[in-house]
């Protein structure tokens, strides 16, 4: 028979106390995953040149940590590898940036337009940094300071999705026009996640959130079905290469994780039980009011 205490883990993982902890670093775990593949499938086109391995080392690690955190939260060992491992991502996704902007420049002078367009995707490693800031603040803080936490790097993460889009689409010259619908429904998600992050908001302005949420979510899957039509058009049968190297499946797809995390941000945070003094305290006020009434 088990003994009570050999089940304190489990029964810590499913507290209602640190559910809302606990489903954002399961989300974080994925996103760390898909960001680990993406890489690989990105990457691979240089056979993982230099420093392109970096990435792919640092994702199954940050893996670990996520999920060590969330099986062991009630562990020291586990906080701080957890945070040495969410401050090593920030670093990966700001050298990350940065080797990719040198990358795309030449020994010769060239506009900042090419810079920036041509060549690696330059708003692409950053979202290392902002997984790994989501995952530290999902962790290390609770209540309404996460929550206008989350909402402001929820917003930041639609601008560098926009970006994305607006770097990757300008090589089409927005043709077709719909190459455009990710710009504007990425937009109104930025300014509804920074707004909402600033201020408590009504029933009213959750529903519009949610819905700005749903446009992002069906622009996504959208941009994921026109870059598979997109691979697969001209061609006889399947040709792994062109899902590789043209037009990036997992791309479109960001906008609809945004719009998960944006979503997760504004679920109620959990409420610490009322202690016995504060009880009390509750009571004799209610008792001082009824006279009055």
């Amino acid at each position: 028979m088990l003994k009570i205490k050999n089940l304190r883990t489990p029964m810590l993982i499913f507290s209602r106390k640190n559910l809302k902890t606990k489903l954002l670093l399961s989300i974080m775990a994925l996103n760390f995953s898909l960001l680990g593949v993406d890489v690989a499938m990105a990457h691979s086109q240089n056979n993982f040149f230099r420093w392109e391995i970096i990435p792919l080392i640092y994702c199954p690690l940050a893996v670990l940590a996520t999920l060590g955190r969330l099986f062991f939260l009630d562990k020291l060992w586990s906080k701080r590898i957890f945070k040495v491992s969410m401050w090593l991502g920030v670093a990966v996704g700001v050298i990350g940036t940065f080797f990719h902007l040198t990358g795309n420049a030449s020994s010769h002078w060239e506009p900042l337009y090419k810079i920036v367009v041509d060549g690696s995707p330059v708003a692409a490693p950053i979202a290392f940094a902002g997984v790994s800031l989501f995952a530290l603040v999902s962790e290390g803080t609770v209540g309404l300071e996460r929550r206008s936490k989350l909402l402001t790097l929820v917003g930041y993460g639609f601008l560098g999705a926009v970006l994305a889009a607006f770097f990757d689409h300008a090589r089409l010259n927005f043709e077709p026009v719909y190459t455009i619908i990710p710009l504007i429904t990425g937009i109104m998600a930025i300014f509804s996640c920074l707004w909402l992050a600033k201020r408590s908001p009504d029933r009213g302005e959750e529903y519009f959130f949610l819905a700005v949420l749903a446009l992002n979510l069906f622009a996504g899957l959208l941009g994921f079905v026109f870059h598979v039509l997109g691979d697969l058009a001209g061609t006889q049968g399947i040709v792994f290469a062109r899902f590789l190297y043209r037009n990036p499946l997992l791309g479109p797809l960001l906008f609809c994780n945004l719009a998960l995390l944006g979503g997760l941000s504004i679920i109620p945070e959990p409420v610490e039980p009322m202690l016995e003094w504060q009880k009390e305290i509750l009571k004799k006020s209610k008792e001082e009011l009824l006279p009055i009434r």
